[in-house]
C-alpha cells in the first residue's frame, strides 16, 4: 500500500512538471558557459521538451512499484556481502569473454514495411558464482533483431536500446531500415534482459535491488559481446556500437572491453544508473530521500563499479568515439555525459534540447550518420543567449 506521504509527493511531481519545465529550461539556457558547456535553447519548443521529460518522470513515480524500506534494506546488505568481491575483481574480472553464442533459432519477420530475423540464442554463463543464483534471466533465451544484406566483408552496427524498450518499434524508433538500406549496414538491434519479449514479473531494470541492476548490466554486456563473436563469422570489415539512454553505459563497457569494437557512440547516457535513480527518488518526500540515502551508500557504490565505463577506456581511436548530449537532459544527465566526453576525448555534439526531444532530432541524426560513415564532424551553431 502506498503511503499518504508518497502518494501527496507523487501528485506534487505531476503538478510541478510545467514549473520545473519553465525553470529547467531558462537555468539551461543562462548556463554559465564555463562549465564546458554551452546554452540550450530559450522558447516554446525548448520548454516544450522539457514538460515531455518531466511527465516521463512523474509517470514513472506512478507506475514504479516502490519496494518497503526494509526490503530496500536488505538489498543494501547484500551488496555489503560481496562488496570485496567485487572490489577486487573490477569491471574486467567481472566482465569475462563468455565466448560465441549457441544459435537457437532465426526467423524472418516484419514491423510494418521493415522485413528483419529474430534470433535467439544462449551465452555460457557470465556471472561470478557467488552471485549468479540472484539472476533472473538465468534461463532466459536471449534474443535479437537482426537487418542483414547477407555475405561477408560488410559494416557491421550494433544499437543498444534504452529503459522501457526493446520492442519491435525500436525498429522505427533508431531508424532501422534507414541505416540498413541507406547507409548500408548489417544492424543488430539486441534485446536487453529483464525488456521487451524477455520482460520477468517483478523485476524492474533499472530497479531498486542494485545487486540486480549490475547483475542484468553484467549479463547484457556478456551478450552482446557473445553477438560479436557471432558477427565475426561473418568476416566483418568493422564493428560500431550505438547506444541510447541506459544503453549508452552498456555500448561504452562493451567497447571498453571488446577490441574487435572499433567505433562507439552514446547518445544521451544513463552513466550512472544509481545515481539517476536516487536523483529522482529525492524528490519524492522524506521517504524517497531516504531510499536515495540507501541506494547512495557505500556498499552499493562499490558493487556498482563494476559497470562503472569510467574507469575503462574503449580500444576504438578517440575520433572514433562520439557522445550525444542533451543540454536541457531532464532523465538522465547533461553533466554524466560531460563526464563521459572528457574521460573518452574525441566528439561531442550538444544538442540544444531534452533528452526525449533528441530522439526526434533531425540535427541528432543528422549528426549520428555522419559519424557513423566516418565523416568529419560539421560545426554547429549554438543560439546566442
Amino acid at each position: 500500500m502506498k503511503s499518504w506521504e508518497t502518494g501527496f509527493s507523487r501528485a506534487y511531481m505531476f503538478a510541478e512538471v510545467v514549473p520545473r519545465s519553465l525553470r529547467s529550461a531558462r537555468i539551461a539556457h543562462i548556463r554559465d558557459t564555463r562549465s564546458g558547456r554551452p546554452r540550450s535553447g530559450w522558447g516554446p519548443r525548448a520548454v516544450g521538451e522539457t514538460v515531455f521529460d518531466e511527465f516521463f518522470i512523474a509517470i514513472n513515480s506512478v507506475l514504479r512499484d516502490i519496494p518497503a524500506d526494509e526490503a530496500i534494506t536488505a538489498y543494501v546488505d547484500r551488496c555489503a556481502v560481496i562488496a570485496d568481491e567485487f572490489a577486487t575483481l573490477g569491471v574486467r574480472g567481472a566482465n569475462q569473454d563468455p565466448g560465441p553464442p549457441e544459435i537457437l533459432s532465426r526467423q524472418s519477420r516484419r514491423f510494418v514495411a521493415t522485413p528483419y530475423d529474430q534470433i535467439t540464442f544462449r551465452v555460457n554463463d557470465p556471472l561470478p558464482a557467488s552471485v549468479a543464483g540472484f539472476d533472473p534471466a538465468a534461463d532466459d533465451e536471449a534474443s535479437a533483431r537482426v537487418l542483414s544484406h547477407g555475405g561477408s566483408r560488410r559494416r557491421w552496427l550494433i544499437w543498444v536500446h534504452g529503459a522501457a524498450q526493446g520492442r519491435p518499434d525500436d525498429l522505427f524508433t533508431f531508424r532501422a531500415a534507414h541505416l540498413h538500406n541507406n547507409l548500408d549496414f548489417e544492424l543488430v538491434l539486441p534485446v536487453l534482459p529483464a525488456h521487451g519479449p524477455r520482460s520477468v514479473p517483478g523485476v524492474a531494470y533499472p530497479g531498486f535491488d542494485p545487486i540486480l541492476n549490475v547483475l542484468i548490466t553484467m549479463r547484457a554486456v556478456a551478450e552482446i559481446r557473445s553477438l560479436i563473436g557471432w558477427i565475426e563469422t561473418h568476416d566483418p570489415i568493422d564493428i560500431t556500437i550505438a547506444g541510447t539512454s541506459l544503453g549508452g553505459p552498456i555500448a561504452a563497457l562493451v567497447a571498453s572491453l571488446d577490441p574487435r569494437v572499433s567505433s562507439v557512440m552514446a547518445t544521451v547516457p544513463m552513466l550512472d544508473m544509481h545515481r539517476t535513480l536516487t536523483h529522482h527518488m529525492s524528490r519524492g518526500g522524506i521517504r524517497g530521500k531516504l531510499m536515495a540515502d540507501l541506494l547512495s551508500s557505500e556498499p552499493v557504490r562499490t558493487v556498482s563499479a563494476v559497470m562503472d565505463p569510467l574507469s575503462v577506456e574503449p580500444y576504438a581511436e578517440p575520433d572514433r568515439r562520439m557522445v550525444i548530449a542533451a543540454l536541457n537532459d531532464r532523465i538522465t544527465s547533461v553533466t554524466a555525459a560531460q563526464r563521459l566526453h572528457q574521460h573518452w576525448g574525441g566528439r561531442v555534439h550538444w544538442y540544444q534540447g531534452s533528452h526525449v526531444g533528441s530522439v526526434f532530432s533531425g540535427d541528432v541524426k543528422a549528426v549520428a550518420d555522419n559519424f557513423l560513415l566516418g565523416r568529419p564532424s560539421q560545426p554547429v551553431n549554438h543560439p546566442a543567449g
